[in-house]
């Protein structure tokens, strides 16, 4: 990983600007927001946990929950980022840390995340190995069965 990763909370400011398609007081990166980080700030909207994943003085990505804690108490977290911070260990920091911040905020919720499956003609194959195997090192264990077709579904052991 080149340098630090900060998550920074969006607020009604930085909110208004992105949807706007205006830049905020951070530099973006090359291919901000993408169309999953404006999703994030809809999710936003409906009370969700949204930060900006900001590493080397860019914003790299978003991460946060999808929504507040459902009538069940599950809480589904979710992470996106550019082509140019993946494989860095960027997405492993922000999510060590939007997992910190999800625990603190809904201490008796169930956490759980989604990875995406789908077929590479050899089969059905995870979309981002890296991701599922990002999650086993952070303490979630996958779902014997599918959410969905194209869906993995992933628990935090313990949470």
């Amino acid at each position: 990983m080149s340098g630090a990763v900060e998550l920074v909370e969006i607020d009604d400011v930085v909110a208004a600007a992105l949807r706007d398609g205006h830049a905020t007081t951070l530099p973006l990166a090359s291919g901000f927001p993408r169309s999953e980080d404006l999703e994030a700030l809809r999710a936003r909207e409906r009370g969700a946990l949204s930060y900006l994943i900001v590493t080397d003085g860019l914003v790299v990505g978003t991460c946060g929950s999808h929504g507040p804690p459902s009538v069940h108490d599950v809480v589904e977290l979710g992470w996106g980022l550019v082509a140019s911070a993946r494989g860095r260990g960027v997405g492993t920091a922000a999510v060590t840390q939007l997992l910190e911040a999800a625990t603190r905020r809904y201490p008796d919720a169930t956490i759980v995340a989604h990875t995406e499956w789908s077929d590479a003609g050899t089969g059905i194959v995870a979309d981002s190995a890296a991701s599922e195997a990002m999650l086993e090192r952070l303490g979630f264990s996958p779902e014997p069965e599918p959410i969905e077709p194209g869906y993995r579904a992933w628990r935090l052991v313990g949470g």
